[in-house]
């Protein structure tokens, strides 16, 4: 789980019991220079922030018809309806739970909450092996994009933590879509400039350090723990 420097904008407070996903949080950065390549600077447009008091969030039909009789469980079904996406939190007094609702989301749009990263991590900053990248990160104008949307929903005892729910949340993507994903530092070339000297002219790269979501099918993982097996 990442260690971040801002404080969670989703982390329930007494007298307000829902509010949607949105997180301007700092990641940690390692000195480790393992990558080049140079990234456009485009972001994505920030996540929506709602506020509900004394009223319940909308959760799509599909959701309320496939959810379990018992207390704790966790759903993923393809999304059926054109909505906007959005993340819920909500304690439910009744049931003694706390329900983490995702709505018309894309594969990587779950892993950011899961791994604790904000809403509006940059698409370039996400590595893909294995598969198709619009698979992971579909293109939301595209016709295809429908097929490749998702809602889910967890609900965990009412005193379980941030970090306890995420990494539950986690691990149910990593089932469902045999994946393995983590967040890596990586230096990567942002920017060059021209230096003359009286050998002639050179290039000098300009280097940064930047967080990387790294996301593998996890029979890419493990053909290539095999092959280190075998070297060994």
């Amino acid at each position: 789980m990442q260690k971040t420097c801002k404080g969670d904008s989703y982390a329930l407070f007494r007298g307000e019991e829902m509010f949607s996903y949105l997180s301007e949080k700092c990641v940690p950065v390692i000195k480790k220079r393992t990558m080049v390549t140079i990234l456009p600077t485009r972001k994505l447009k920030n996540a929506r922030r709602m506020r509900s008091k004394g009223r319940q969030p909308y959760v799509p039909k599909a959701i309320l018809e496939k959810r379990a009789k018992e207390s704790y469980y966790s759903l993923l079904i393809p999304s059926e309806k054109d909505i906007s996406p959005f993340i819920t939190v909500v304690r439910d007094a009744r049931n003694d739970v706390i329900r983490i609702t995702m709505v018309n989301m894309a594969i990587y749009e779950c892993y950011l909450f899961a791994l604790g990263l904000p809403a509006n991590f940059p698409s370039e900053q996400i590595i893909v092996h294995g598969h198709d990248r619009a698979r992971y990160i579909p293109c939301r104008t595209c016709q295809y994009c429908e097929k490749l949307l998702f809602d889910y929903e967890l609900t965990v005892p009412s005193g379980t933590g941030l970090e306890a729910y995420q990494q539950q949340v986690l691990n149910d993507l990593n089932m469902h879509f045999q994946l393995d994903v983590k967040v890596e530092n990586l230096s990567v070339v942002k920017d060059s400039r021209r230096v003359f000297t009286t050998a002639g002219e050179s290039v000098e790269l300009i280097w940064e350090e930047l967080p990387m979501l790294i996301i593998k099918a996890k029979a890419a993982v493990e053909k290539n723990q095999e092959l280190i097996l075998e070297k060994n």
